[in-house]
């Protein structure tokens, strides 16, 4: 197999179908095998599947790549064979996709690790379940979120530090938002999911900003309750929105456009996805079983108004008893609870070694789609 520029492909091929398999997967070692007659290759690295014809691996296609890895079909001959392993020229092969000779091209050779990768939790990353130094279970801040409390959340240590109050939104009281007006920015912010935000009709303050930089937080535009609140900006008038927002009986003539309160939308996936407050906060409450909305406003420094440091949220915790959680504990709790990726097809490949299974999954994160090539014991 060779990859080869869209241009040079020939002008009248017909529709060529492709299935993108990114795998990580290791094989004892290198082997090509033919599927519906057709070349297949696999390696430890991203593979390209191509078919001159419309060819299919257990169901599942997808169309248009700006460059090509053809796989020839072979219609006498042993492709197969040891001299087209290592290197041989098979140029003569491409004269049925267009009518002429074609430069020879060589067979590259698959290079294998011999490792084994775990996708999910690694012994490097120790106990999920047990915390970071310093910090506290995610257990127990899903405990006290369920009870109503507010609990604090720390992003990555490495960088610029950022801590955030998190409680849950249908929770909320007046003297939540009063704690958070008085300990944070003064800004309140609500997370929401996708779903949430459009039964709301709440589009994006800035829709640019989710396309140029997936890091950074995405607001919709700011809402007050019409009901339960005057100017909008009290404790009381914004516990009432947030109780509003996180209702699912609301409806979008139910608030006043802008207000005093940030929704911020959640993307899907939530820390596997984005390591944010936004996702951690909505995260946590929905690991408590609530609905997923969430509360949260960034800590600042009570001294000179900058972001809160790590020492000053942990004085902040013990004073309040509040629960101090890492984005990256919450990371590693998730990725040892949840089934990341779907199987949606298995395919049954006969080959000159033996016979082998073919696993299709999709990812549950980002649609990416995956296969695994398995040695069966036995012929099935």
């Amino acid at each position: 197999m060779h990859s080869v520029p869209a241009s040079f492909l020939p002008s009248r091929r017909r529709q060529v179908e492709v299935e993108l398999a990114q795998t990580t997967a290791c094989f004892a070692h290198p082997f090509v095998t033919i599927m519906s007659g057709f070349l297949f290759c696999c390696c430890s690295v991203p593979v390209l599947l191509a078919a001159h014809q419309s060819t299919r691996i257990g169901g599942y296609q997808r169309q248009g790549l700006s460059s090509a890895c053809w796989a020839v079909r072979s219609d006498s001959g042993d492709l197969l064979g040891k001299s087209s392993l290592k290197g041989s020229e098979n140029g003569s092969l491409l004269s049925a996709l267009d009518g002429s000779a074609s430069v020879p091209f060589g067979t590259v050779d698959a290079e294998i690790t011999q490792e084994t990768i775990d996708f999910f939790v690694s012994d490097a990353e120790g106990d999920p379940d047990s915390p970071s130094e310093g910090y506290s279970s995610i257990e127990q801040a899903i405990n006290s979120l369920r009870e109503g409390k507010i609990v604090i959340v720390v992003d990555d240590e490495s960088g610029n530090i950022e801590g955030n109050l998190v409680m849950a939104a249908t929770l909320t009281s007046p003297r939540d938002v009063a704690f958070m007006v008085r300990h944070g920015s003064g800004i309140i912010s609500v997370g929401m999911k996708e779903e949430d935000l459009q039964r709301l009709k709440l589009p994006l303050m800035s829709p640019e900003t989710e396309e140029e930089d997936s890091s950074a937080p995405t607001f919709t535009i700011t809402v007050d309750a019409k009901s339960g609140s005057s100017t909008g900006v009290s404790a009381f008038d914004r516990a009432s929105t947030v109780l509003a927002l996180s209702s699912p009986e609301s409806k979008p003539e139910d608030f006043r456009k802008p207000g005093h309160v940030f929704p911020l939308k959640y993307r899907n996936g939530g820390v596997l996805r984005r390591a944010g407050h936004t996702e951690a906060s909505v995260d946590l409450v929905m690991l408590t079983g609530l609905r997923p909305v969430s509360l949260l406003t960034a800590v600042m420094d009570g001294e000179d108004g900058s972001m809160a440091s790590l020492p000053s949220l942990r004085k902040l915790a013990l004073q309040y008893s509040l629960p101090v959680v890492s984005i990256t504990d919450l990371i590693r709790y998730r990725r040892k609870r949840e089934k990341l990726v779907e199987r949606t097809a298995i395919s049954r490949l006969p080959t000159k070694w033996g016979l082998f299974q073919a696993y299709c999954y999709r990812s549950k994160l980002d649609g990416t789609e995956h296969i695994a090539v398995v040695k069966v014991a036995c012929e099935l």
